[in-house]
């Protein structure tokens, strides 16, 4: 370590700036410190917290897994000073008080996750009176400048070829330099359907995450402080169910790894109103807070295929996940931002449902359904999000912002970079097609065929007007006459818009009429 005149002797302090969202001891700023006189600064900011209605898990697990990770820092040797929520600072108050109390000469940070607040730093270093350097962001495993080489002129970026690329580059399934099973995706063979989920003997596994212990003393001092400053926020602490510690996170991957891999990939895309959970794995709130590493899950579900012990088609399909979609939508958003999240190329102006918000509740059982799940888990599975959700905003025009906010704000795996590429492009199509070639839209034959909801329904998924009608299947046809020449033109939805001219011109008619209806009813909660 070269030597740094000043306090301190010789040496003088840093300050090491470590996020809610960079819990990792591979931290990048932290691997360039100097444990013996830079000082870690971990500050809980009450003013963050409060702006927008942030699930109570989400809180809760970040400050819980920040406390915790204080206490690992200290015990390796670090000095710590942590803001506590009960100061009520903000990030620029806290940071500047800790800089005029160690007297620190610069503080160190990993790049920030959020492009807005990656943006302030110059802003926010003139506001403590101290240099801010940034270090590379060490949780994914394709840099933003990297993914920038990669997409150079290319005239579409295609997820799969990236996914491609990086299998090669960190040589991830494959045999003699090719593929495992001699190609890239076995999408196709994970596409199960609900009734075959049923009829499945993985039905019958506990499916569950391991339990948390909710007598652990700095979770219940999180709680309270929650309680205490932050009051109102969606969801109950008797609820919480996340790890927030490493040892906790490594115990849920081996779980997912041992109970849940194998029966990942044929039934990802079902949707039970019994079971949340299914065998989806749950990791991504703790990847995208520097709990987990990416590379370590990756290496763990390779290592059960190699072992015998799960599918490759399963295996496979959660390492697309991480090492494709995840790095795919966090080098899209630092490449395409600030301009993408102004996106709104279906011209959708409506707001969220407020089915959705908890402002009221709906008789559609499988909107029902993720409003109870987010609300209690803050989280759900993706088909959930992109199908239910996201398809219900889709086909009611929901406008992305609102949109991007209600999922950064209810899911605890919620962050603008994972967003902005997941609502604005895959569920709403906001972005005209950078992120997917068509549109997730889809009726209500699509939930009977693929979930568990319809059964305990009200509506009948097969009828596209009338009381009984259900306001997926009016509004997947109202969609489609809505946006008729983009679908048309389109190969991927062209037979959509052919089924909507083999319309009657009366039957068209009572679509879009049932249609307006359905989409006032559900816009003011009396749907």
């Amino acid at each position: 370590m070269p030597q740094r005149a000043g306090h301190h002797g010789d040496l003088i302090t840093r300050l090491v700036w470590i996020q809610g969202t960079q819990l990792s001891l591979r931290n990048s700023a932290l691997a360039i410190a100097d444990r013996d006189h830079d000082r870690v600064v971990l500050i809980e900011a009450l003013p963050h917290v409060l702006r927008g209605r942030l699930h109570r898990h989400k809180v809760t697990l970040v400050l819980t897994a920040m406390r915790r990770f204080a206490e690992q820092l200290r015990a390796d040797g670090w000095q710590v000073d942590e803001f506590r929520l009960e100061l009520e600072l903000g990030f620029a108050d806290a940071l500047k008080l800790a800089v005029t109390n160690h007297a620190a000469s610069e503080v160190l940070v990993m790049e920030l996750p959020g492009w807005q607040a990656q943006a302030n730093l110059l802003r926010l270093a003139e506001a403590i009176g101290c240099p801010i350097q940034t270090t590379l962001d060490s949780h994914f495993l394709c840099g933003r400048e990297q993914f920038s080489e990669w997409a150079g002129t290319r005239r579409r970026l295609r997820m799969q070829d990236f996914y491609a690329w990086m299998r090669r580059e960190h040589d991830v399934l494959l045999d003699d330099g090719e593929p495992c099973g001699g190609k890239w995706s076995f999408d196709t063979d994970n596409r199960e359907t609900f009734a075959a989920w049923r009829r499945s003997d993985e039905r019958e596994r506990p499916t569950p995450p391991p339990p948390i212990d909710h007598d652990d003393t700095v979770l219940a001092a999180v709680q309270a402080d929650i309680d205490r400053c932050a009051p109102g926020l969606p969801g109950r602490a008797e609820d919480f169910w996340l790890p927030t510690t490493r040892a906790e996170s490594l115990r849920w991957l081996t779980d997912f790894v041992e109970q849940r891999l194998a029966g990942f990939g044929p039934f990802e895309d079902v949707s039970d109103p019994d079971d949340p959970w299914l065998r989806h794995s749950t990791l991504s709130p703790l990847l995208n807070i520097g709990l987990l590493e990416p590379r370590e899950c990756i290496a763990a579900a390779e290592a059960a295929y190699r072992a015998g012990t799960a599918p490759l088609a399963s295996v496979e399909g959660f390492i697309r996940q991480i090492l494709g979609w995840r790095e795919y939508v966090n080098g899209v958003y630092w490449r395409e931002m600030p301009g993408y999240a102004a996106l709104n190329e279906l011209d959708a102006h409506a707001p969220v449902p407020p089915a959705l918000t908890g402002e009221a509740t709906t008789d559609l059982a499988c909107v029902q359904h993720v409003a109870d799940t987010v609300e209690r888990y803050a989280w759900a599975h993706h088909i959930d999000r992109l199908m239910i959700a996201g398809n219900l905003m889709l086909l009611l025009g929901t406008e992305p912002q609102a949109a991007n906010a209600w999922f950064r704000e209810r899911f605890a795996d919620g962050y603008d970079w994972v967003m902005q590429a997941n609502v604005t492009g895959m569920s709403l199509h906001a972005d005209g097609g950078l992120m997917a070639t068509k549109p997730y839209a889809a009726g209500g034959a699509y939930l009977k065929r693929m979930t568990g909801h319809c059964s305990g329904c009200r509506f009948d998924p097969r009828q596209r007007t009338g009381d009984d009608a259900c306001p997926f299947t009016t509004l997947y046809w109202d969609f489609t006459a809505r946006h008729h020449a983009r679908l048309a033109a389109n190969p991927r939805t062209a037979q959509a818009a052919r089924g909507w001219e083999r319309f009657a011109a009366e039957e068209q008619a009572r679509i879009r009429a049932r249609a307006a209806t359905v989409a006032e009813a559900i816009s003011t909660g009396t749907l």
